[in-house]
Order: structure tokens, then sequence, then C-alpha cells
């Protein structure tokens, strides 16, 4: 009598999911160490820029850290995870066969 009958079948929907949420989170701990650098960038006598203004140190990064891609990963990383999480709980609901 074999217990792990969808063990094989399991395996990419867990994948799948797992992925999803750790691009969601590298995404998300990005997007946080960003906004946390760019509000030290902005700070008066932050370091960045020319007399404490705080404005010139924005350009040696080309004006930002690319906002939008940020935001593209989180939603292709929730569409992932969610596709993953619906595939899992498909494959799980599936009649075992003996």
């Amino acid at each position: 009598m074999n217990k792990m009958t969808n063990a094989p079948q399991t395996k990419y929907p867990y994948l799948l999911t797992a992925l999803g949420v750790a691009l969601m989170a590298v995404t998300e701990i990005y997007s946080f160490v960003r906004t946390m650098m760019m509000r030290a960038m902005f700070q008066a006598g932050g370091g960045y820029g020319s007399y404490g203004s705080g404005f010139g140190g924005a350009r040696q990064f080309g004006g930002g850290f690319g906002f939008g891609l940020t935001s593209i990963l989180t939603t292709i990383a929730v569409i992932v995870a969610t596709v993953g999480v619906v595939w899992l709980g498909l494959t799980l609901r599936k009649p075992k066969s003996a």
C-alpha cells in the first residue's frame, strides 16, 4: 500500500508556489531597501550631493532605481504564487487512486 500516491503529481505545484513566494519576498525586500536608500539620499546632510542638499546624489543613480521594475516583478510573483496555489489545491483535491 503506497501512501504517497500524489507525491509525484504535487511536486511541480509546490515548486511553482515556492518560486512565486520567493520572488515576491525578494522584490519586497529590494523595495524596502531601495526606499530606505532613497530616504537617506534626500535627507539634508545625508552624505550624498553637494552642499548637503541631497539632490545631487540621485543623478549618480540615473534619477532612481527603476521604480517600475519591482512593481512588475511583484505582480508577476503574485500571479505565479496564485497559479501555484490553485494548481496545488486542484492536485490535492483529486481522489487518490489505489
